[in-house]
């Protein structure tokens, strides 16, 4: 109990530390951008058509690949100073030890990719409150653009796929894109912190995950590699739903996240009981 209890401590540390982050500040200002410029065609759309949008706008964001590309980087930007080494940690460690220090940074990763995808969620709901129709429908909006070539026709950024307005309730679906988006940001704030913790530098892990988040863009045409590909897995309509395409199914993704997630935590517990404390500067 002592263990977890001095865990928790230094994980609520370092989300005390957002309120006099620049870099938390400019993640907002970032992801409220991006939101605003891939949503505002879909809500002008609506008022053309003088029908409201339903706020399930938020499964959608990641249909595109180099969309999803920009809404991920800002994650690189939250944990790229993993395993978080400031001029504190070095006391901390010696009050709390390593191993609960370990699990604190990791647990402060799975809140805080958590609380981004949170975060933007309820973004693409405030941004467009005022033309927003609340119902447990996806609504004729949304749906006149799954289901016919509107968006094409009226140049709309986002796309809004056929497979997750046919698959999916919209509770259904903004519960497996937070689901699946969460894990994917877990996967890749461990994979810094353990490139960051074997290297003792900053630029390697962010390297290391912008390979996936490149490597996930340049796999489009090539369904097979979807199962070697994490980032790709934050899309539900990248999952093969009914067991007819070479995508990756919802079990093989569980199983591998869970696999790909326990052997990240496990590898940074371990390196971080033999890590020498090196304290950085500040990003």
């Amino acid at each position: 109990m002592k263990l977890f209890n001095q865990a928790r401590c230094v994980c609520f540390q370092n989300l005390r530390k957002w309120r006099t982050n620049y870099r938390i500040w400019v993640i907002a200002i970032i992801l409220i951008l991006l939101t605003h410029y891939y949503t505002k065609e879909i809500v002008e759309f609506s008022r053309q058509i003088d029908v409201e949008v339903s706020p399930w706008l938020f499964p959608f964001l990641f249909s595109q690949k180099y969309v999803k590309l920009l809404f991920l980087f800002p994650l690189l930007l939250l944990f790229c100073d993993a395993p978080f080494i400031d001029e504190n940690q070095p006391y901390v460690i010696a009050r709390s030890g390593r191993t609960s220090w370990s699990i604190g940074q990791i647990s402060y990763i799975v809140i805080g990719s958590a609380l981004y995808f949170l975060f933007l969620m309820i973004l693409t709901i405030i941004i467009n409150l005022f033309y927003i129709q609340f119902t447990f429908e996806w609504g004729k909006v949304l749906g006149t653009l799954a289901n016919t070539n509107a968006g094409q026709i009226a140049d709309i950024k986002m796309v809004i796929s056929r497979t997750i307005t046919h698959y999916f309730t919209p509770i259904q679906a903004m519960w497996f894109a937070f689901l699946l988006s969460w894990l994917a940001g877990v996967f890749l704030g461990l994979l810094i912190y353990v490139v960051n913790s074997l290297s003792n530098t900053r630029i390697f892990g962010v390297l290391a995950t912008s390979f996936f988040l490149v490597f996930d863009a340049t796999i489009t045409d090539y369904y097979e590699l979807y199962r070697f590909s994490p980032v790709s897995w934050s899309s539900i309509d990248r999952i093969d739903i009914e067991g007819l395409t070479q995508m990756p199914s919802i079990t093989y993704i569980y199983i591998a996240f869970a696999v790909l997630i326990i052997g990240l935590i496990l590898s940074a517990i371990l390196i971080n009981r033999k890590q020498s404390i090196n304290v950085l500067p500040p990003i």
